[in-house]
């Protein structure tokens, strides 16, 4: 399978709202995720593809 130029990966983050039990969008990544909630994430995305 040939990598796909200038393509990245995209990470979207939802978190659950407790008043109305759905869930609402927090968030849109491209280069690195890092969040706080519901813990601790801290993701370089640029590295994920490097091989």
């Amino acid at each position: 399978m040939e990598k796909g130029q200038g393509r990245r990966p995209v990470v979207y983050v939802f978190e659950l709202e407790p008043a109305t039990g759905t869930y609402v969008p927090t968030g849109v990544f491209h280069d690195r995720v890092k969040v706080g909630v519901p813990f601790t994430i801290d993701i370089d995305l640029t590295e994920i593809d490097t091989l």
